[in-house]
């Protein structure tokens, strides 16, 4: 059975969604000046089931808001941007998708050559891609 978490790690675990770090956290929340002591505080409280639970709950709403506010329009950016941070902060880090191509052609185009890079390149624009065509 899992045990609740205390103030105290609550405390470390709301420091460390705003800060995204353990050493600073512990170091405000708990009392010590060590860092040392505040890594090891930092690293048992990021490793306690309960803590865990507690970050994933957090992280669970911030998924949810994501969602709410891509659904919006785009008046909400910041909230947008902090409840990504949130997500980052408990484990959730989106997957990057952004592409770069840069097509380059030494020798000269054929037309079909020429049809599938407009293919590619209307492909892109739609995938908000960056392609640039030398």
């Amino acid at each position: 059975m899992a045990r609740t978490i205390t103030p105290k790690q609550k405390k470390f675990a709301r420091e460390y969604l705003e800060t995204g770090n353990g050493l600073q956290s512990a170091l405000k929340v708990y009392d010590t000046e060590d860092p040392s002591t505040a890594g090891n505080i930092a690293s048992e409280n990021l490793n306690r089931p309960n803590v865990i639970a507690y970050l994933e709950s957090k992280a669970n709403r911030a998924a949810e808001r994501v969602v709410e506010l891509s659904e919006q329009d785009e008046a909400l950016p910041v909230a947008l941007g902090a409840s990504k941070d949130i997500l980052d902060r408990a484990g959730y880090k989106p997957v990057e998708k952004s592409a770069h191509l840069n097509i380059t052609t030494e020798l000269p185009l054929t037309e079909e050559d020429k049809s599938l890079l407009e293919v590619l390149k209307e492909y892109a624009r739609n995938h908000r891609a960056n392609i640039s065509a030398a």
